[in-house]
């Protein structure tokens, strides 16, 4: 009896060891894994932005820069410079996270009226360490994503103070579902309308940001949510 204790006793300490081994290695394994992510991230570039008609030192009502803008080739994008120097454009750049990267940009549209044209043009860079894609731009909370050929040539109505009457006709330059590595940047451009109903005596503004996506997820849905 006392050999028959003896072995099944060695046995059972074999079979501990060899679990608590395991057991340690296990231990060993979790303790050495390190995962190192990458991060999506993207800013306007604040120097190359620029836009036709800017405000003088001061924005609101004068001084101005330049004389106003005039859509006269609606319904395609295109303007003639005027010999008045009535409203103006002025544009500022914003960190809304305050993660240090400025993403979001407020249009502020001074003592205009209808046909009142100007173009806005950004730089937008991938400061991350992911490639990514252009997917979607915000104005106002509405969501607009690749615009097709048709939405390109008859442009994008806006009703800015929710009075159901457009206010200003908006053309996206073609940039969406660009492709930025890390570093590199790419232009966007739009053009801004003021339509016949928007109202008289208001100052119009907006905000616009960017969404952008990894590069591997970049979709087109069939309609924006």
């Amino acid at each position: 009896m006392n050999r028959i204790y003896v072995t099944v006793l060695a046995t059972l300490l074999i079979i501990v060891g060899l679990l608590l081994g395991a057991s340690m290695w296990l231990d060993i394994l979790r303790a050495n894994t390190y995962v190192d992510t990458g991060e999506l991230d993207w800013e306007i570039v604040q120097g190359p932005t620029i836009w036709l008609d800017a405000c003088g030192l001061q924005p609101g009502p004068g001084p101005y820069k330049g004389n106003d803008w005039n859509a006269t080739y609606l319904p395609s994008p295109g303007a003639l410079q005027l010999d008045k120097d009535v409203g103006c454009t002025d544009v500022a750049l914003i960190d809304s996270d305050g993660d240090g990267d400025m993403d979001t940009m407020n249009v502020t549209l001074y003592n205009v009226y209808p046909w009142y044209y100007t173009h806005i043009a950004m730089k937008v860079h991938n400061d991350g360490s992911i490639p990514l894609k252009i997917w979607r731009v915000i104005i106002d909370g509405q969501y607009y994503y690749e615009l097709n050929e048709q939405v390109l040539q008859q442009g994008v109505e806006l009703d800015l103070n929710n009075d159901e009457a457009p206010d200003i006709l908006i053309w996206w330059g073609d940039n969406f579902g660009a492709q930025l590595h890390p570093c590199q940047s790419a232009d966007i451009s739009f053009d801004l309308t003021v339509l016949q109903s928007a109202p008289q005596n208001t100052v119009l503004s907006f905000t616009i940001s960017l969404q952008a996506v990894q590069w591997n997820e970049y979709s087109v849905p069939a309609q924006s949510p």
